[in-house]
C-alpha cells in the first residue's frame, strides 16, 4: 500500500441549481457539478464568479477622510512619505500609491522597512530618524494596523498618519484614519482585498486611477492569497488582461529574467513573478522591487531584472539548506511543530514553515534568534486558526500579527521553551489528529470529461483562494505507463488509458518505486491542457496518490532492476538452505511476521507450496518481485522416463559394468545428446532410484530388476517443483505475476 498525504474529501453539493441559472449562465454538467459541491447554485452566488463587479472606494470606511487629508497635503504641497512592506502585495502597493500620487505631486517618496533589521511594520527608529521633521503626512501600505505605538509616537511629533492595510485586527489599534476593507464599523461588500486592493481603492477616489494600474493590483492581489471571489476576481481578470496585453516595463523585463514567454495567467503570477518579488524582500532588498516595476528605461529594467533574478535564486539555496536542517528537528508526535535555531535567515522562514506543513500536514512556527529575541514564521492548516490561539491560548510570546493561516511572531529568547512546551501542550490536549486536507470536486471516469467541456470550463478563471483551481480524482485505475523523467528522475509521467489521461508529477519520481505498469492507483491533482507537437491533450498535474492494494513491483528484467527502493530493513525471502545475513531473511517455507513493510522475494523458492507458505495470512504494503536463480529448468527441461531408460541402456552395456565419469562424462553426454547439467540431473535421480550406485565419481550398475517409478526419486520430484515455480514465477507476464501473488496474498 502506499499512504497518502493528504486526507481527501469529495465534495457534496447541499443544494441542487436552479434549472433556469443552468441556462442562464448555459453550464455544462462539469461546470455545474463543481459549482454545485462548492456551494454556488444560486444567481446571486453564480454572479460572483461569472460577473464580479467592483464597489465604489466610498464605501470603505472614512475613505472620503482620507482623500481630504491627502488631496490638502497635495495642495499644499506638503511632504508624503508612502511606507511599504516588504513582500509582494507591499512592494505593488507601495508603486501602485506612488505612481498616482506623482501624478500630482512631486513631493512624495517611499521607504520599505529591511526585513531583517528593521521587522515587520512601522518602526520608531525609521521613524526618528526619516519622518520626524522631514514628512508631514505618512501614508502605511499593507501594514500599520499592528502599530498603535510607534504611530502613536509620529502624531506626537506632529506627523499625520492614513494606515491603508488588510491585515487581522489586534487588541490595540492606531488611533488614526485607518482604510481597511474589514473594519468592524464598516460595511464594504468585499472584505478580503489584498493590500494592493485596497491601497487602489484609495487611488480611486482620489481620481488617479488608470487601467494600467490593474496589472500591480492582479499580482499584489494573486500573490497575498486572498480570496479569488467577487472584486479581487475581477480585479485580477482585468490585471491579467493587462498584463498580456500591454504588461509594464518591469514587469515584461522580469518575466524574461525568469525565462517565461507566453501567456501570462494566475499560475504565473504566483509562481513566476510574486516568488521572485518576495525575495527581494526576504533578503532585505525589496527597494530593487520597488525600483524594477517603476523603472522605464528598457536596459535598466533588463539589468535590475538580472539582478532579482539572481537574488531569487540565491533565496532557493537558503530555504533548501534551511529546510533540511528544520525538517531534520521534528519527530513528528507533535500536533504543532515548532523549531528554532540561531542564524537561520529571518527573511525566508516562513517559507520553511510552509513546507514543513507541506510536509508533516501540522501547523509549524519557524524561529530564528535575533538577538534576545526568537523572530518567527507561523503556517497552519485548513480549520486551524493560528492568529486566533496566539490570542487565547498563549502568554510566552511578546507579539504577533498577520492571518488566521499566517502570521508574524516574536518571543524573547528566555521564554521560547515555554512557549514551545504551551503550544504542543494545547495542542495535544485538541484530541486532533491533524493531516492536511484536500477536497475533491470532480471524479474523473470514462467519457465524462472531454477536452470540448474543459475549455469552456476555463471560463471560470482565474482561480485562487476560496475559489481553488479544481481538484480531479482518478480512483482505483490501472497504470498504462509509469516512467521517471526530468534531472536526476525526480518526476515522474504516468499515462490512464482508461480516461485518456496523462499525469506529470513534479517530485513524485518516488513513485517509480511503489508501482508499476499494469497496477491500480488512485491519483488527485489539478487537469490542465498540454500542447505538445501540435497536440493538445489533457493532463493532470499530480497532488497527490494512493494505493489500497499491495505494490508489487516486478524486477525480474535485468533492466527493471532498481535497487535503490530496497533497504536493509525490508523482509527478504531468500532460497532454502541459503545463508540469512540478518534476523530479516527468511527461507522460503518458513513464516513471514504477521505485518511486514516491504517483502522482498530475492530468490527462485524450491516449490510453490514453500512461497505459498510464507505469504500464508500476512498484511505487507509492498512487495519486490525478483526470483533470481543460478539456473533455468524451463530452457533445458528437466529428465524423463525415456530418458532415464536410455541413460539406463548405455550403462548396462558398458565392459566392466561401470563408467567414469571424470573421463567419459563428456563423450557420453554427446553420444545421449544432453548437456552436461541434464547428465548430472539424470544420473542424481537414477541413484534416488537405486537404479545406479555412484561412488567417488564412478557409475557402477544397480539393481535393475526393480520396477521402478521416477516420481519416487526425490531429486525428480524436487527438480519438477522448481520447474513449476520457474515456470509461475519466472516465465509468466508482469500481470499473470501480480495476479497470481495477489491471490496467495488474499488467501
Amino acid at each position: 500500500m502506499y499512504q497518502s498525504k493528504y486526507e481527501w474529501k469529495v465534495r457534496k453539493k447541499t443544494a441542487d441549481m436552479e434549472a433556469s441559472a443552468v441556462q442562464d449562465f448555459k453550464l455544462n454538467s462539469l461546470e455545474q457539478t463543481v459549482l454545485e459541491n462548492r456551494g454556488y447554485t444560486s444567481v446571486e452566488e453564480l454572479n460572483r464568479i461569472f460577473h464580479p463587479q467592483t464597489y465604489a472606494p466610498s464605501l470603505v470606511w472614512r475613505m472620503d477622510e482620507a482623500k481630504v487629508r491627502v488631496e490638502k497635503a497635495i495642495t499644499d504641497d506638503e511632504s508624503i512619505l508612502i511606507y511599504g512592506d516588504f513582500d509582494a502585495d507591499g512592494i505593488t502597493s507601495t508603486v501602485l500609491l506612488l505612481n498616482a500620487l506623482r501624478r500630482r505631486t512631486e513631493n512624495v517618496e517611499y521607504i520599505i522597512p529591511d526585513r531583517i533589521t528593521d521587522g515587520y511594520g512601522p518602526n520608531r527608529a525609521i521613524f526618528e530618524e526619516v519622518v520626524v521633521g522631514q514628512f508631514d503626512l505618512v501614508i502605511t501600505v499593507d501594514n500599520g494596523i499592528s502599530g498603535d505605538k510607534e504611530i502613536a509616537f509620529l502624531l506626537e511629533q506632529g506627523v499625520d498618519v492614513i494606515v491603508v492595510d488588510h491585515h487581522s485586527f489586534g487588541e490595540n489599534i492606531p488611533d488614526v484614519t485607518i482604510i481597511h476593507p474589514d473594519h468592524p464599523d464598516g460595511t464594504y461588500p468585499c472584505r478580503d482585498l489584498a493590500g494592493v486592493g485596497i491601497t487602489y481603492k484609495l487611488v480611486q477616489a482620489l481620481g488617479l486611477d488608470t487601467p494600467e494600474d490593474l496589472a500591480l493590483v492582479a499580482i499584489g492581489t494573486v500573490a497575498d492569497l486572498v480570496p479569488m471571489i467577487d472584486e479581487n476576481k475581477k480585479l485580477v481578470t482585468g490585471g491579467l488582461g493587462i498584463l498580456n496585453d500591454r504588461p509594464p516595463l518591469g514587469v515584461k523585463s522580469l518575466l524574461r529574467a525568469a525565462g517565461h514567454d507566453g501567456f501570462v495567467d494566475e499560475d504565473t503570477v504566483g509562481f513566476t513573478l510574486a516568488p521572485r518579488l518576495n525575495a527581494t524582500g526576504r533578503l532585505g532588498e525589496a527597494s530593487l522591487g520597488v525600483e524594477l516595476l517603476m523603472e522605464q528605461d528598457p536596459d535598466t529594467a533588463y539589468e535590475l531584472s538580472m539582478a532579482v533574478e539572481r537574488m531569487n535564486q540565491e533565496r532557493r539555496q537558503i530555504v533548501e539548506e534551511i529546510y533540511a536542517e528544520a525538517a531534520g528537528m521534528v519527530d513528528g508526535t507533535e500536533q504543532i511543530n515548532i523549531v528554532y535555531r540561531d542564524g537561520w535567515h529571518p527573511g525566508v522562514i516562513g517559507i520553511v514553515a510552509s513546507r514543513l506543513v507541506d510536509q508533516f500536514g501540522k501547523p509549524a512556527i519557524v524561529f530564528t534568534q535575533d538577538g534576545g529575541i526568537f523572530r518567527g514564521s507561523a503556517r497552519s492548516i485548513e480549520g486551524v486558526d493560528l492568529h486566533g490561539v496566539l490570542k487565547e491560548h498563549s502568554r510566552h510570546h511578546s507579539s504577533y500579527g498577520g492571518h488566521s493561516q499566517a502570521l508574524g511572531i516574536e518571543v524573547a529568547t528566555g521564554a521560547m521553551e515555554l512557549f514551545k512546551e504551551e503550544m504542543e501542550t494545547y495542542f495535544e490536549s485538541l484530541g486532533l489528529d491533524l493531516r492536511p486536507v484536500r477536497h475533491i470536486d470532480y471524479q474523473l471516469k470514462p467519457g465524462n470529461l472531454t477536452m470540448k467541456e474543459f475549455e469552456r470550463f476555463e471560463r471560470l478563471k482565474p482561480f485562487g483562494q476560496a475559489f481553488k483551481s479544481p481538484v480531479f480524482m482518478v480512483n482505483n485505475a490501472k497504470v498504462g505507463m509509469i516512467r521517471q523523467v526530468g534531472k536526476d528522475k525526480a518526476h515522474i509521467k504516468i499515462t490512464i488509458p482508461e480516461i485518456e489521461l496523462d499525469v506529470i508529477g513534479f517530485n513524485f519520481g518516488h513513485l517509480a518505486r511503489e508501482v508499476g505498469d499494469g497496477d491500480t492507483i488512485s491519483l488527485i491533482g489539478t487537469v490542465n491542457i498540454n500542447e505538445f507537437n501540435q497536440k493538445r491533450t489533457l493532463q493532470m498535474v499530480l497532488m497527490d496518490a494512493a494505493v489500497d492494494t499491495v505494490q508489487l513491483m516486478d524486477m525480474r528484467s535485468r533492466t527493471d532492476q532498481n535497487f535503490d527502493m530496497i533497504t536493509q530493513d525490508d523482509c527478504f525471502l531468500i532460497g532454502e538452505g541459503r545463508e540469512k545475513k540478518g534476523p530479516n531473511y527468511y527461507h522460503y517455507g518458513e513464516r513471514l511476521p504477521f505485518v511486514t513493510g516491504s517483502v522482498v522475494l530475492r530468490d527462485l523458492p524450491d516449490s510453490l507450496d514453500n512461497l505459498t507458505y510464507s505469504l500464508d495470512d500476512i498484511h505487507v504494503s509492498k512487495m519486490i518481485l525478483i526470483f533470481h536463480s543460478n539456473r533455468e529448468l524451463f530452457f533445458s527441461g528437466i529428465p524423463g522416463r525415456k530418458d532415464i531408460e536410455n541413460l539406463h541402456e548405455v550403462i548396462q552395456g558398458a565392459e566392466d559394468g561401470s563408467i567414469d565419469l571424470a573421463r567419459h562424462a563428456p563423450p557420453l553426454s554427446k553420444k545421449l545428446g544432453v548437456t552436461m547439467t541434464f547428465l548430472k540431473m539424470m544420473t542424481d535421480i537414477m541413484e534416488d532410484l537405486r537404479i545406479i550406485e555412484l561412488k567417488n565419481g564412478i557409475v557402477y550398475k544397480g539393481n535393475a530388476d526393480l520396477d521402478w517409478n521416477i516420481n519416487e526419486s526425490a531429486h525428480f520430484r524436487l527438480l519438477n517443483s522448481r520447474m513449476e515455480a520457474e515456470t509461475r514465477l519466472k516465465m509468466s507476464s508482469t500481470n499473470e505475476l501480480k495476479q497470481y501473488v495477489r491471490a496467495l496474498i488474499s488467501n
